[in-house]
């Protein structure tokens, strides 16, 4: 992916609209900053753009929920409350295709929400935007997204006695574990419940606990206080669980499943479209539409036997002529003479004019032929041509939907992510339910007591039911157990085969990286527990505690760097204030043997102490764009400026 252009609109301390051009013709862009002038905002606004809710910024948040996630970007300065980001970007340096995601929101309502639009090649795109999630899942998911985005300040915070939990994650991710995880995580709580089931046939004492609890009336207000807030944030932490499993499962192609009888039924519904407007085609065919292709033909003959017709009724005047004059002849003898010279004429004239008759048409057929020629096929090849573009139009959306439902979908995947999204909703309805529940307990001291007694009965009968159903239970303990060894000895064999590239990668870059070559000759990580040890020459362990500050940096950048290599992801990398808990010797180690290497794109995000002019100096031949950002204080405003720290690049 190489990120071509990035506009922020009232994002943080944006204010306005703000817009990076990338030309990418060298690996690294450069953009600089003082603190608190809007580096991290960047890094925050590209995975924002790319992910959405999914974002692992967001999630690791400690918002609420993503809308007040959003308002808090919104920058307030002129009033709008409106923000938006675009990030446009082409999945490869050698790829034609462009791609600009938007996503736009406002804070003028009491709650925020997000549009996204998709652009590719200039051109919205409305099945992108509504299966977005899928597909930057296939080209980047969310789970790898920390290898290649991540802030130098939190870089060291992870290098602590054991690889962090969030970074082993991560690696699981990358394996093809982590799915593995959450398949076992089902399966133990399947047999807590059924071992629950199993003892409460026998869990007399249980029984007269809520029997005792149902007659005490009198429990205080600031305890049901008190597990009414507990309860409203587990209910908030549901929401977001369930907001992420609705984007996992739009993103596995759950919106295409959901769309499909929707898009079956607008095919049924274009074929017969496009079936009636083939059979008025035919229609045209077999009327006079070929009559078209020898109109030339039709003028003519319409001329012809207008001709004949004038000669018929010239020769039908002269006949009456003729036949009138031997009456008037006999009456008038002195004048007849001059009359019959001028019949003669007459007579003549109309010999010399006569043409022989060809086709002999009626009155009739002839105003038929001229309706055709002058009015009728030139409406018809008009409406043949409509008939042609309804046509087309209705095949062109054939194709379309067609392109739509022949996407491969992973179906039992999907089902997995359904019946999670059940099951968190399920929770989340219970908890709504005893919420309820103790609202009405904490204004009336009654309600308790009814709530109490509805527990004990609802107990009672659950124990009646789960003596029933013990046999069950302990056959479906039995397996799950089998399922759990199974999966363990699958994830040992697949973290075997996976974890020592990964460690051989990781020994490479530290060793591109570290001063101290000779400290470290190689790194292990466990097939298990995916901690990582350091070894010298003699393999023996180098303590973690022995290394400095910089080196343990500089080794989760280099764990960071070989995550990035093994996942065979052509991506850009960006860094948030990476040298700044690093001396001068692994800073120079760092822009000499990293930033070139680590991406066909890197964005440094820096400040003036980090990279400063002799370290610019060095970098400069790497480097295609950079930027400054300006930051003032009566508008309270950060601005683009190209150049870094445009004085002391100079």
């Amino acid at each position: 992916m190489i990120i071509k252009r990035m506009v922020l609109h009232n994002f943080g301390v944006y204010a306005n609209t703000n817009t990076f051009e990338f030309s990418a013709e060298k690996p690294v862009v450069l953009i600089g900053g003082l603190n608190g002038r809007g580096k991290t905002t960047i890094l925050d606004a590209v995975l924002l753009a790319l992910y959405g809710s999914n974002s692992f910024v967001y999630t690791e948040s400690k918002f609420k929920s993503y809308g007040q996630y959003l308002r808090a970007f919104v920058n307030k300065v002129d009033g709008t409350l409106y923000s938006y980001v675009d990030l446009e970007f082409q999945l490869d340096s050698r790829d034609t295709e462009n791609y600009l995601v938007h996503r736009e929101w406002s804070a003028t309502g009491q709650r925020t929400y997000e549009k996204i639009k998709i652009y590719k090649d200039g051109e919205e795109n409305a099945f992108l935007a509504d299966n977005w999630s899928m597909f930057i899942e296939n080209v980047l998911p969310s789970g790898l997204s920390n290898f290649f985005f991540f802030d130098g300040e939190k870089i060291a915070k992870l290098a602590v006695e054991k690889t962090n939990t969030q970074m082993k994650e991560s690696i699981k991710t990358l394996l093809g574990i982590s799915v593995l995880d959450r398949l076992e995580n089902d399966v133990r709580k399947i047999m807590l419940k059924n071992g629950n089931r199993s003892g409460d046939k026998l869990d007399i004492k249980k029984l007269e606990e809520l029997r005792q609890k149902r007659d005490r009336t009198a429990e205080s207000l600031a305890d049901a206080d008190a597990r009414i807030v507990e309860l409203e944030t587990q209910l908030l932490n549901l929401g977001k669980k369930i907001e992420t499993a609705h984007d996992g499962y739009t993103s596995k192609g759950g919106g295409i499943v959901a769309q499909r009888q929707e898009l079956f039924a607008k095919r049924h519904s274009l074929e017969m479209q496009k079936e009636r407007s083939k059979e008025n085609l035919l229609e045209r065919a077999a009327s006079e539409l070929p009559l078209n292709l020898v109109k030339p033909m039709l003028v003519n003959i319409q001329q012809q036997v207008e001709q004949e017709h004038e000669n018929k009724i010239s020769q039908l005047a002269v006949q009456k002529l003729q036949a009138t004059f031997k009456t008037y002849a006999k009456e008038e003898v002195d004048s007849s003479k001059a009359i019959q010279n001028f019949l003669d004429y007459v007579v003549c004239q109309s010999d010399m004019a006569d043409t022989k008759p060809i086709f002999g048409m009626s009155n009739t057929s002839l105003h038929l032929l001229k309706a055709l020629t002058e009015n009728q096929l030139d409406m018809t090849a008009k409406d043949t041509e409509k008939q042609i573009e309804t046509f087309n139009d209705v095949q062109r959306k054939l194709d379309e939907i067609d392109s739509y439902l022949t996407v491969d979908i992973d179906e039992k995947a999907l089902a997995k992510v359904y019946k999670r999204i059940r099951l968190l909703e399920r929770q989340k309805l219970d908890i709504e339910v005893e919420l309820e529940s103790l609202f009405r307990k904490r204004s009336s001291l009654n309600g308790e007591a009814i709530s109490a007694n509805s527990e004990f009965n609802r107990f009672a009968e659950s124990m009646i039911s789960e003596m029933e159903l013990n046999d069950d239970s302990e056959r479906v303990l039995k397996y799950s157990h089998m399922v759990i060894n199974i999966l363990d000895a699958y994830k040992i064999r697949l973290q075997e085969r996976k974890a020592e590239t990964v460690a051989n990668t990781m020994t490479k870059c530290y060793k591109k990286l570290a001063n101290k070559k000779n400290l470290i000759d190689h790194i292990v990580m466990d097939t298990k527990t995916l901690d990582l040890t350091y070894l010298n020459k003699d393999s023996q362990e180098v303590p973690k505690e022995s290394l400095s500050a910089g080196e343990k940096q500089l080794m989760v950048i280099a764990l960071l760097w070989s995550l990035a290599i093994c996942s065979r992801k052509k991506l850009p990398v960006i860094i948030d204030t990476p040298l700044s808990r690093l001396d001068s010797a692994h800073r120079l180690s760092l822009i000499t043997n990293y930033f070139p290497h680590a991406s066909e794109q890197t964005i440094i995000l820096s400040t003036d102490s980090e990279i400063d002019k002799h370290y610019y100096d060095i970098l400069k031949e790497n480097i295609s764009d950079e930027f400054t950002l300006m930051y003032d204080d009566l508008t309270r405003r950060t601005t683009i400026h190209r150049g870094y720290f445009m004085e002391d690049a100079q």
